[in-house]
């Protein structure tokens, strides 16, 4: 039984009269508990009796003889021939929760350590039998009737250290009785010194070309004003932003997240060199101890061969020169072609599926446009697709390329386009 369950028992014809509550001092009280019990009774019908021990409680780990003795009357007059006893014992204080719970990871050096019983408990003999290894002085605060205590380290627990919390069987409860059935015991560690876990780019890395700003993952919670504002970027960005983020998983640490990120747009084919200080430290004023240096290259701008037609249709009319547009960077050469498709309709009809992998049909021209353009600069070329004059009315697929432009980039440009050559 529960150390604050209460003892209920049920006669087989009214024993009292219907009373109001205020009327109850004035009925029997039929139990007697041995060893005594602190409590109140009450009855909650003419023939039911409850007994709730006092805020103390029973103690744990102990047996109760109750019993209702001889002579007690029912309404009628009639008495109990002989005394009713019974017997039955309480549960053992035994632990109910801790917190950091078993197998936490990463968790604070200065973290209160909540342990939660199922009763209250004896104070001096709890306290004596809660003990960290490694040996650390604990400060205890008791709450919740005495069946939470809250032992907070007098100093910071020592980073990364595994610790091994042990709760003997010398734990009490706070009424008497037999300690614990089992000694208990809970494991965490705590949080490694503040180093920066890896970063985004990697050190040394060529970055993508559509890289914005950087990421900084560290091992652990750092303590962001040691932060912000104070990472060096060279060459110096005109506008940058910090914003710092953590998500903290307490049993993998593979799974927390404590990252900076510096927002800043990237020049094209740049060397930067970023340095986070030393004296950045996590929350319990650890630093890192030295700077951290990363170093990592900026790429020019993608290459770039895309016809200046607005995509996926273009009509042109045989009263003016059928010359094309092409707007290229970082390329050596443009690759034009012009076919006829051997089912114009179907061309016409299915313009966003009339891709890399549809049939062009006749091939009618080439062009390989040499180029020179200085590097990172955007320029336009004209290419006559009927030197000089108008091409037949018809329908037909215009297609461009580069050898330095790749599959990755080659879907967003338009390099192949249904052109309509007509007047009506």
């Amino acid at each position: 039984m529960q150390t604050n369950g209460a003892v209920t028992v049920v006669f087989n014809r009214p024993v009292v009269p219907l009373t109001s509550s205020d009327q109850q001092a004035s009925l029997p009280q039929p139990l007697v508990f041995d060893p005594p019990v602190e409590g109140e009774g009450t009855w909650v019908s003419t023939s039911i009796y409850r007994f709730e021990p006092g805020s103390a409680g029973l103690a744990g780990g102990s047996s109760y003889r109750v019993t209702v003795e001889e002579g007690l009357a029912d309404v009628s007059g009639a008495v109990l021939p002989a005394d009713f006893s019974w017997q039955f014992s309480t549960q053992n204080p035994e632990l109910v929760m801790v917190s950091p719970p078993n197998g936490a990871m990463l968790v604070p050096p200065t973290r209160p350590i909540s342990i939660t019983f199922n009763m209250p408990m004896d104070r001096p003999a709890t306290e004596a039998a809660i003990s960290l290894d490694p040996a650390a002085a604990l400060d205890f605060e008791w709450k919740e009737n005495d069946t939470l205590v809250v032992a907070t380290p007098q100093e910071g627990l020592a980073l990364e250290t595994s610790y091994e919390l042990s709760i003997a069987q010398s734990a009490t409860a706070a009424n008497g009785g037999a300690g614990m059935s089992s000694p208990a015991t809970s494991a965490f560690t705590v949080v490694p010194f503040p180093a920066v876990k890896q970063t985004y780019p990697s050190n040394g890395e060529v970055t993508s070309p559509f890289q914005r700003g950087i990421t900084v993952e560290f091992v652990s919670a750092m303590d962001e004003e040691t932060l912000i504002d104070r990472v060096l970027i060279s060459p110096e960005p005109e506008d940058v932003s910090y914003s710092y983020n953590q998500w903290i998983d307490e049993f993998d640490p593979s799974f927390s997240s404590f990252s900076l990120y510096i927002d800043f747009e990237l020049e094209r084919n740049t060397e930067y060199v970023v340095t986070i200080p030393s004296d950045a430290a996590d929350p319990y004023g650890n630093t890192l101890g030295e700077d951290y240096v990363l170093r990592f290259e900026s790429p020019g701008f993608v290459p770039l061969a895309s016809l200046n037609l607005p995509r996926p249709l273009s009509q042109i009319s045989t009263s003016f020169p059928s010359d094309v547009e092409i707007i290229h960077r970082n390329v050596s050469r443009l690759d034009v072609e012009l076919y006829q498709p051997a089912t114009p309709l179907e061309a016409l009809a299915d313009l966003y599926n009339y891709d890399q992998n549809t049939p062009l049909g006749q091939q009618l021209r080439t062009w390989s446009v040499p180029l020179e353009t200085p590097q990172d600069e955007v320029a336009i070329t004209t290419v006559s697709l009927a030197d000089g004059g108008a091409l037949p009315t018809g329908v037909y697929v215009l297609t461009v390329g580069a050898p330095e432009v790749d599959a990755d980039n080659r879907y967003w440009q338009n390099q192949r386009h249904v052109l309509l050559v007509a007047d009506t």
